[in-house]
């Protein structure tokens, strides 16, 4: 199903960070993360100090559950979200720079993004040919938070929300959705979970 709903809304709902590429120049929120009652993680580029400081490289090995029961007509607590299955999902994101600037808004050309960064394995397909295809876009405030998103054809993008886990202490939780601009996503793919760091990070062989 393709509903009409302001994803700022949809994300705010979920409990997750307002992403930048929907957000207007100028504007800018927090929220708890997904499927995680807890407190806003604000991350800014001023944690960092040095552009040479360098994040590591982390591979992630998730599990997703499709959230089945979102109301967009009303406001729905996390505990209130039922999950159907348990999605295999690995995740890739290579070293790279600390931030030390914020990331260009949505209606500027993104910055370029590492071709190592990718989805590992989708064994069940939940994302949707995005597996298949480079990530477009990428803010990566790890560990606090990181945003991503790959075209997925027809206009549409699959968007990948992390964040560590204040709920889950040590894991990372993971919220995905498809949605074409602002104000249409589709409700039969949204999937939220938990990751954990594989113990190297370091990437398979393509």
């Amino acid at each position: 199903m393709i509903a009409k709903f302001a994803v700022a809304g949809l994300v705010s709902a979920l409990g997750l960070s307002t992403l930048f590429w929907l957000q207007p120049a100028g504007t800018q929120a927090t929220a708890p993360p997904p499927a995680a009652p807890s407190s806003p993680v604000a991350a800014t580029p001023s944690q960092a100090t040095s552009a040479a400081v360098m994040l590591p490289a982390r591979l992630l090995e998730c599990r997703l559950g499709r959230i089945t029961n979102f109301d967009p007509s009303r406001e729905q607590k996390p505990s209130e979200f039922k999950y159907e299955g348990s999605h295999p999902f690995v995740l890739f994101l290579p070293p790279i720079p600390v931030r030390t600037a914020e990331p260009p808004r949505s209606t500027l050309p993104p910055e370029p993004v590492d071709p190592r960064t990718r989805i590992v394995a989708d064994p069940d397909g939940i994302s949707a040919g995005a597996a298949g295809r480079p990530f477009e876009r990428v803010v990566d405030y790890w560990p606090e938070r990181v945003e991503m998103t790959t075209p997925a054809g027809g206009g549409a993008v699959n968007m990948i929300i992390l964040q560590q886990s204040e709920a889950m202490p040590g894991l990372i939780d993971m919220f995905m959705t498809r949605a074409t601009d602002a104000v249409t996503w589709d409700q039969a793919h949204l999937y939220s979970g938990q990751c954990k760091l594989a113990p190297n990070g370091a990437a398979p062989a393509l």
